[in-house]
């Protein structure tokens, strides 16, 4: 999948660019796959049922499901609203190939997901259309079925959130890039299970990651300036021929030694202490 991020010289601009593709992209791996109770007896006859089988396949293998997402989702300007605010996906309903990319055809139905690290949940179905990917009703659909998975973002003793919008208002809200962090479901306030987003648009959890690697950059400068010979020394490399860099692997970002293409660690691991290092020296 070929990711689309402007040129950069930055540090900063090129982990934001990178993480607002990356944080929009589902690690395959095997969930528990739930369905929406009311939702069950509706596949029997939903006119795209044999793509909704498709996906719930799929997911149930840990395949990958991407290429079912938006196209746009490999351009890192392409903010995703819903995903951000609520931390709900969407799918085309659709198993017909783009001509023009790896994703399949772009239609107007579409299947609605809540997914965690551990758990798929398919919500529902719906057409494309302005103040569905702000409807509350999705929200309402875990709260009712599966609250469990969005008991952590609770606020207790909280009865109200003002103002009161609808969908089409909270879509346009989102478009013009105000997040609303709290959201009423019956009786209960959830602040947003996405995390919500910046004014440019990004995510707040790109926001986060982007702060811990580059806390975790310096750490590593800090730690090969202050021993830098005994760290060649323990890679049997010259000093004065030691190049080291930062770059992206194929899961994580990597630390690695130019001249003698050695990978030192993946993030967030950091090099072992000095004393230690020395020690490592000795009984080699």
């Amino acid at each position: 999948m070929d990711l689309k991020i402007p040129n950069s010289e930055k540090t900063n601009d090129i982990l934001r660019n990178y993480l607002a593709i990356r944080l929009k992209l589902i690690n395959p791996k095997i969930r528990k796959v739930l369905v929406n109770p009311n939702f069950v007896k509706e596949i029997i006859l939903h006119p795209k049922r044999k793509e909704i089988e498709l996906i719930f396949n799929i997911a149930k293998s840990g395949r990958n499901l991407n290429y079912f997402q938006s196209k746009r989702v490999i351009q890192s300007r392409f903010h995703d609203h819903l995903l951000n605010e609520w931390n709900i996906y969407h799918f085309h309903l659709s198993s017909e190939k783009d001509k023009k990319s790896k994703f399949v055809k772009q239609v107007d139905s579409l299947l609605f997901v809540y997914i965690t690290d551990d758990v798929f949940v398919i919500l529902g179905t719906d057409k494309h259309k302005y103040g569905i990917f702000a409807d509350t009703k999705w929200i309402e659909i875990l709260h009712d079925n599966f609250p469990e998975l969005i008991s952590q973002y609770k606020i207790k003793h909280w009865k109200d959130v003002n103002p009161k919008v609808n969908a089409t208002e909270r879509q346009t809200l989102w478009d013009k890039g105000y997040s609303l962090p709290m959201t009423k479901i019956r009786d209960t306030v959830y602040f947003s299970p996405g995390g919500g987003r910046m004014t440019s648009g990004h995510g707040m959890n790109v926001a986060e990651s982007v702060n811990d690697i580059l806390r975790w950059i310096y750490k590593l400068t800090d730690q090969i300036n202050e021993y830098p010979k005994e760290l060649c020394e323990y890679l049997q490399i010259l000093p004065e021929k030691a190049k080291f860099k930062v770059q992206f692997g194929k899961e994580k970002l990597e630390l690695v030694e130019i001249e003698s293409k050695i990978k030192l660690l993946e993030f967030p691991e950091i090099l072992i202490e000095k004393s230690e290092l020395i020690k490592r020296i000795k009984t080699a």
